[in-house]
């Protein structure tokens, strides 16, 4: 009798076990520990739309939501070159499903006081790169950069330029090269919310020249509405028939800040379970290898060029010598990178310091598929 009410028991038990099944499943789904993602993802871009950070996060958001089965939906959160967005998302939940996008300057925040935290608190996925470029209106007369600066230097007012937030690529381009043409007491910066709202003021007249990354306004320029006549990098540039003479022609002195050369892409919490880190990485791989991608990202001048684990900290990293010492020296901030015990540029060793050291590392699985997949 006793051996039947036990086998009675057991069964009752193993079918309540039963229907309580898709209530643990749906759970485990909702947690991120068995399926991932289960519903969409939002990636928060620090930038407005149009610009190089939205274009590229678009592109990445597409490949990687097909690969995933859920839409990776954009908001455009703008303000403190991105700060204000990576705050955002470093104050969500670590569960994979609320992304940073846009440019890596993770690095410069602490420095720039325009987020709390840095570059450590995030795994970042940059995907692509460009140059830091000077732009005028093709019909400004000026044919190339020693004709503008001559034309401020004999002028008698002071002449605007954009860039895409104080502090910026575009700001410190902006600031070494008005410095280095002896032009600096001459010209005003008047930062704008976006590479692409800059341009839009450079054709309205407002502004007599700007400072962005390339591919920002780099459509503009195959159509012929502006021209580039400096450009950020070690050579001249080719791209769609549009040459960026690089700024070394006319102050070499100037290369040691190609490291302030943003790359674009995503980031994650470094806190996001493993599993689901993993199933990014694979998803971001996906994407930059498709077509559509690539495309994307070269009809705007960008360079694909991605990372992921060391290799991707490293280049956040170093963003922080090259932008904040420069930031720092000229004015911009008045924060020492010292305080963070971040050498300059031209002191460069990796890992930089002992919070660098100590970050949390990438999980195995994703550094084994960045050298398998990636690495060059």
């Amino acid at each position: 009798m006793k051996e039947k009410r036990f086998f009675i028991g057991l069964i009752g038990a193993l079918f309540v076990l039963y229907l309580a099944m898709p209530v643990f499943a749906e759970g485990a789904k909702e947690s991120g520990q068995a399926v991932w993602p289960a519903r969409p993802i939002n990636a928060m871009v620090g930038w407005s739309a149009g610009g190089t950070s939205d274009t590229t996060v678009r592109a990445l958001a597409q490949e990687m939501g097909e690969f995933f089965g859920q839409e990776v939906k954009i908001t455009n959160m703008e303000g403190a070159n991105g700060g204000i967005a990576y705050q955002n998302v470093y104050q969500a939940d670590s569960d994979g499903y609320r992304w940073f996008g846009g440019a890596q300057v993770q690095a410069t925040y602490p420095i720039t006081k325009q987020a709390k935290i840095g570059w450590e608190e995030f795994y970042p996925f940059p995907a692509g790169m460009g140059a830091t470029t000077i732009y005028v209106r093709s019909d400004s007369g000026y044919k190339d950069l020693p004709a503008l600066v001559n034309a401020i230097k004999n002028g008698s007012k002071v002449v605007k330029y954009g860039t895409t937030s104080r502090g910026g690529n575009g700001s410190i381009f902006g600031e070494v090269f008005s410095q280095a043409a002896g032009i600096a007491d001459k010209v005003q910066e008047v930062p704008y919310n976006g590479g692409r709202e800059a341009g839009r003021y450079l054709l309205s007249g407002d502004v007599e020249y700007i400072s962005v990354s390339l591919g920002d306004v780099s459509d503009w320029a195959e159509e012929g509405r502006i021209k580039p006549i400096a450009n950020l990098y070690s050579k001249d540039y080719v791209w769609r028939g549009v040459t960026f003479p690089t700024i070394t022609k006319y102050y070499p002195e100037l290369e040691v800040y190609m490291s302030i050369n943003p790359y674009w892409g995503i980031a994650i919490k470094r806190d996001t379970p493993e599993a689901v880190v993993e199933k990014i990485a694979e998803a971001f791989v996906h994407a930059v290898k498709q077509d559509r991608f690539k495309e994307a990202l070269e009809a705007r001048g960008i360079i694909v060029d991605p990372k992921m684990g060391d290799a991707a900290d490293e280049a956040a990293a170093i963003v922080g010598a090259g932008r904040g010492w420069a930031q720092y020296d000229y004015g911009i901030v008045d924060t020492s990178p010292a305080t963070f015990d971040i050498p300059r540029v031209t002191n460069w060793e990796w890992p930089h310091n002992e919070a660098a050291k100590n970050v949390r590392p990438w999980p195995a699985k994703v550094e084994e598929l960045y050298k398998s997949e990636l690495a060059q």
